[in-house]
């Protein structure tokens, strides 16, 4: 072995040296940061409305109550669009999805009640605001415009908790009449009056409704300083064999909306469902309300006429959308997305 410098150096030294030193550069570029793994910008998209947004189903809660944890209504137009579309232009958006079941235009901003009766009855939302409205809840986040991460888009669906409520009106005006009288000044059977009284009071209750999203998105723009792309969701026709001559009512809703409200917020689109949920020919319409609601879900029917305690016609199960449904509402709104 030959000494250099008072060292001695032998060729398994220099191999454990170079090994080590193999070792640590590898090490080095398994720690090192990279550029091209930043994390992305943490950014928001704001989802507001009622049952639809949030992503409940009948089956889905049966199955699951009394646990009725968030997690299991995901699959909702607005967590379908976040995974198949937003996403892949903000990999870093996150959804804040104030929407509650069985809420009302009205609610939603707070001028009736229920302000959110699924949180007061102790369910639990995916983004909760106990004491308060959806509108207040939307304007904290907003923050007149200085957000605590970018908001990237709104989504408003609302409206059609107004339209049941009329419609429960109507069966409950009905009922009592024939109770005292025996017939109805709406119609000469029950189920004719209660479609006779529910297109007696639609422009009310259009009126309400359009006045109501209107409200809201004022409020967006002004109170909450919010400048971006806000996509309205239209109202599909789950009841259109169940109550004739409703298609006609829910295209006037419809038409209300886009051609009287959304003129008036320039960063507003408006998507209407009916064309695709509702097509003009009825062998299409029945094929339509069947693959994209739960209206013939025959867990649904069964469970309704349970509760009824009679035979329902076919096809009246949740009026909320299958999976493909939901597919379908979060497609329109990418479309309808700048």
């Amino acid at each position: 072995m030959q000494a250099k410098h008072g060292f001695a150096v032998s060729p398994r030294g220099r191999l454990y040296g170079c090994c080590m030193a193999l070792v640590l550069a590898l090490s080095a570029l398994v720690f090192a940061p990279v550029a091209s793994a930043e994390t992305p910008e943490v950014t928001e998209y704001l989802a507001l409305g009622d049952s639809v947004s949030f992503g409940y189903s009948q089956q889905k809660f049966e199955e699951n109550f009394p646990n009725e944890a968030p997690a299991f209504f995901e699959g909702g137009f607005p967590n379908v669009w976040v995974k198949k579309s937003l996403s892949k232009t903000f990999p870093g958006v996150v959804l804040v999805n104030d929407s509650c079941p069985g809420e009302t235009s009205g609610g939603l901003i707070g001028s009736e009640p229920p302000t959110c009766g699924w949180q007061k009855s102790g369910l639990t939302l995916h983004n909760g605001y106990p004491g308060h409205s959806q509108l207040e809840s939307a304007l904290s986040i907003l923050n007149k415009g200085k957000p605590a991460h970018p908001i990237k888009a709104i989504t408003l669906q609302i409206g059609s908790n107004d339209e049941l409520a009329a419609v429960h009106a109507c069966e409950k005006e009905v009922e009592e009449e024939f109770i005292k009288t025996g017939k109805s000044k709406y119609g000469e059977t029950p189920e004719g009056a209660v479609s006779g009284c529910v297109v007696a009071h639609a422009k009310e209750t259009f009126e309400k409704i359009a006045k109501n999203i209107g409200i809201i998105l004022n409020q967006i723009d002004t109170t909450g300083g919010y400048a971006g792309p806000i996509v309205v969701l239209g109202f599909y026709n789950p009841d259109a064999f169940i109550l004739p001559g409703s298609d006609g009512l829910q295209a006037a809703l419809n038409q209300t909306i886009e051609k009287e409200v959304i003129p008036h917020f320039p960063n507003a689109k408006y998507a209407n469902p009916m064309g695709i949920f509702n097509p003009q020919k009825p062998v299409k319409e029945k094929a339509a309300i069947k693959k994209y609601t739960e209206m013939c879900n025959a867990h649904d029917q069964a469970a309704n006429e349970a509760k009824a305690g009679h035979a329902l016609p076919e096809c009246d199960g949740d009026i909320h959308p299958s999976p493909a449904g939901a597919l379908v509402l979060a497609k329109l709104i990418a479309a309808h997305y700048p």
